[in-house]
């Protein structure tokens, strides 16, 4: 349901003798912020340093959602 919502690939691969499967999937980070809204998404062509300077942005302009009912 996740990769749903986020539209993220997934895909497991066949499984070997002993069961065991190797997992396809999307090489993302998604900045998600205490209400649960998606800030940012982070591939692996960023370094850690934008995202870092993303992540401290996001952060310092943060203001929570009002209360449900508009108080």
């Amino acid at each position: 349901a996740a990769a749903a919502a986020f539209r993220v690939y997934v895909s497991a691969g066949p499984r070997d003798a002993d069961g065991d499967y190797v997992v396809d999937h999307s090489v993302l980070t998604f900045l998600v912020d205490p209400d649960g809204l998606l800030r940012d998404c982070y591939g692996r062509s960023r370094t850690a340093e934008e995202v870092a300077r993303s992540v401290r942005g996001h952060m310092d302009s943060y203001e929570p959602l009002p209360p449900a009912g508009g108080e």
